[in-house]
């Protein structure tokens, strides 16, 4: 097989013959670049502000743990937990201290899932007392609607080895299909949004808009911690619009697409990609550079696997590899459509470093230049590969193609980016960036998840002349079907999760949690946008329906 270095040049002069993927078109367009982002009232700021000293009150003198515990699951569920930090800190370091746990399943799972949320390692074992002798969980629990739920919701946290949290999530879900239309509204909408997506593998700013409704049925909810939810939920979401309407606007004015009209459109999408990484008001810089990041790869790799040819492609990345992309000697021998695409690579390169600069911080830019443009050619290095593997009709071996395409799914990149573009506030330090430029288990984690549940369902696998799927090279392999391959890849997906979990109680005992949580937010974001099907690549469905809800539509109050 050749390698990357190694394979020959085509100088065969057939007529150009193009592969296309007939990607749909963006659905916005030019609609958030010419938005009239809304405006926060003076009135609603100080209300907002009245009403986080009310709920302040409510965590520091909630009536014992049980209560203190529901206050906090709801504050951070509404997408409120920015604004109290310390306080839930404070509150979860006494409740792990008092080491005081309730025979309440409920109020036991809860515990169990806010403490090991928070990087408390709280073990496992105390389930057994809601197991009989055979260790399976008693079928009295089976109509304990809102203990099921919990329990479902604190198993998705388990560690690699704790097999009575995989019997949790059997049992839990089994029973929660059963009783969903028999509970109350309010735990009847909660349960079928968990069924879909738990809590530690959801969107916290889409999770937050459901609970909020979810939240307004329940007859025993604090108005006033659902109305600080709804207008914090309306202010941020004008910030996300400001935000949203600059970026849309600097790639309206790249015009990349208008030249490159075979590659996806998908800024919009991007955003809302990033948002599930970077959902904190603070974290503006790094939602507005992970963007513009996310979008050059994607029409990069569709440069890569649609419309480049070999003769095109193997010049095209010598070219991304130098260091003065636009101004070397190849440069001047590639097709006009990749030279378009390099300018505006440049250009990018030129402006996420201009906003970095207002920071201040310079091994950041050092970063920038060296590390986060040496992951960028690394992926495209890794995107040849696959042409090639495509161009020779040469199958790998299942591990072969995992160790190209972790690479190539761009999620080590995102990680480094998402803290090169963070604010010094955050403490993202140069130990912290080396830590995350070396791939360590979390993100690699994180990029297996990517790998697989892209794989699982790409309704365009094995198109004409590209290299053939992960899923593909395993059926190959082990003379699986395509329904017991997909089977083993749920199984490596829930391994890979756990090692998630794992890493996290490990991890920040290093480095904050901050530098941490982008390999986990990464990971979630393929159960949002490939849980079911392929909603980046079809984006008019739900991807839309939820763009909609996030970024448009505000919560009446």
């Amino acid at each position: 097989m050749a390698s990357v270095l190694q394979h020959p040049l085509i100088l065969k002069k057939e007529p150009i013959v193009r592969k296309s993927a007939n990607f749909p078109p963006s659905y916005w367009g030019d609609f958030f670049a010419s938005l009239v982002p809304s405006n926060v009232d003076s009135s609603v700021e100080e209300r907002v502000e009245e009403l986080k000293t009310e709920v302040k009150k409510m965590i520091s003198h909630a009536n014992g743990a049980a209560q203190k515990l529901d206050v906090i699951d709801a504050v951070q569920r509404l997408g409120l937990a920015y604004h109290f930090e310390e306080e839930v800190d404070e509150a979860l370091k006494q409740i792990n201290d008092a080491c005081i746990y309730d025979d309440d399943l409920h109020s036991f799972a809860l515990r169990f899932r806010l403490l090991r949320q928070q990087g408390y390692n709280t073990p496992s074992d105390g389930f057994k007392k809601f197991t009989n002798e055979k260790m399976k969980f008693k079928e009295s629990l089976s109509s304990d609607g809102r203990g099921l739920l919990s329990l479902y919701e604190a198993a998705h946290l388990g560690l690699p080895g704790e097999e009575i949290l995989d019997e949790a999530i059997a049992f839990a879900g089994q029973h929660l299909k059963l009783i969903k239309d028999q509970v109350s509204e309010s735990l009847s909408m909660d349960i079928e949004r968990a069924l879909d997506i738990p809590l530690r593998r959801g969107m916290a700013r889409l999770q937050a808009r459901h609970y909020i409704d979810v939240y307004e049925r329940d007859d025993q909810r604090c108005d006033a911690l659902l109305q600080l939810a709804k207008l914090d939920f309306n202010r941020v979401q004008c910030l996300l619009q400001k935000e949203l309407k600059a970026i849309s606007v600097w790639w309206k004015d790249l015009g990349l697409i208008k030249e490159l009209n075979f590659a996806r459109d998908r800024l919009v999408e991007c955003y809302f990609w990033i948002l599930g990484v970077c959902h904190e008001t603070h974290q503006s810089r790094s939602r507005s550079v992970m963007a513009k990041v996310l979008v050059l790869l994607s029409v990069m790799d569709d440069i890569y696997d649609v419309h480049g040819i070999m003769d095109e492609l193997i010049p095209f990345n010598d070219v991304i590899q130098r260091e003065d992309m636009v101004h070397t000697e190849t440069m001047k021998h590639l097709p006009e459509y990749m030279q378009i695409f390099v300018h505006a690579l440049a250009d990018s390169y030129i402006e996420i470093e201009k906003e970095l600069s207002l920071d201040g911080n310079s091994y950041r830019m050092d970063y920038l230049k060296d590390m986060v443009c040496f992951l960028i050619k690394l992926m495209a290095r890794s995107y040849l590969q696959e042409a090639i593997w495509g161009g020779d009709k040469y199958i790998p071996t299942f591990k072969e193609h995992l160790q190209l395409s972790l690479l190539s799914c761009g999620y080590p990149a995102l990680h480094c980016v998402a803290l090169v573009g963070a604010t010094k506030e955050e403490h993202v330090t140069k130990e912290a960036l080396d830590w995350v430029i070396s791939v360590p288990r979390i993100t690699h984690s994180a990029a297996l998840i990517c790998r697989l549940m892209d794989d699982i369902y790409d309704l365009n696998q094995d198109k004409d002349g590209q290299v053939i799927s992960c899923t593909k090279c395993y059926i190959l392999e082990n003379g699986l079907t395509q329904d017991e391959a997909n089977l083993e890849f749920q199984r490596m997906i829930e391994e890979a999760w756990k090692t998630i979990n794992q890493e996290l109680l490990l991890t920040t005992l290093c480095f904050p949690v901050r530098v941490i949580s982008p390999a986990l937010d990464l990971a979630c974001m393929m159960e949002v946008i490939y849980k079911k099907a392929d909603t980046y690549n079809k984006p008019d469905g739900e991807m839309k329906d939820r763009i909609t809800m996030l970024l448009l539509n505000p919560i009446p109050v």
